[in-house]
């Protein structure tokens, strides 16, 4: 089971736990699967995360991101507080946010280097049937 950001869902993924509105009433229940309508549907209900079954997501623990970095360095700075059971759960709230913040700027750069390859793609596909088309 994974909390992931709903940016970061795909098809195929399923619900480990039930989409629910601020009052309580479930929108999606636990077991379905995802679809891309489904997907967009969260996204215009700015529905921010959702738990899917198993773990699909790198959630940018790899520490190659400043998210990351400020996850990782939470020991350090709540070293003093090891025995205060509220600083725990602080700590466990604003590592959760940096794994957060960390899989979505991941998913970020992913999808603008899949962009530019895909444009340059492009670019040789067009440059190939222009010298092509001259012949």
């Amino acid at each position: 089971m994974q909390k992931i950001p709903v940016n970061l869902a795909a098809p195929g993924m399923k619900l480990a736990k039930p989409v629910t509105r601020e009052n309580g009433m479930v929108v999606l229940a636990e077991g379905l699967e995802l679809t891309e309508g489904i997907i967009n549907k969260l996204q215009s209900m700015n529905v921010e995360r959702i738990v899917v079954q198993g773990n699909p997501v790198d959630m940018g623990d790899a520490g190659n991101s400043s998210w990351a970095q400020k996850s990782e360095r939470l020991d350090y700075l709540f070293r003093r507080y090891s025995r205060d059971k509220w600083m725990f759960r602080v700590k466990g709230f604003f590592r959760e946010y940096f794994n957060l913040k960390a899989a979505a700027q991941k998913a970020e750069e992913e999808a603008e280097r899949l962009a530019q390859e895909q444009a340059a793609a492009e670019a040789a596909e067009a440059e190939a049937a222009e010298n092509g088309g001259e012949a």
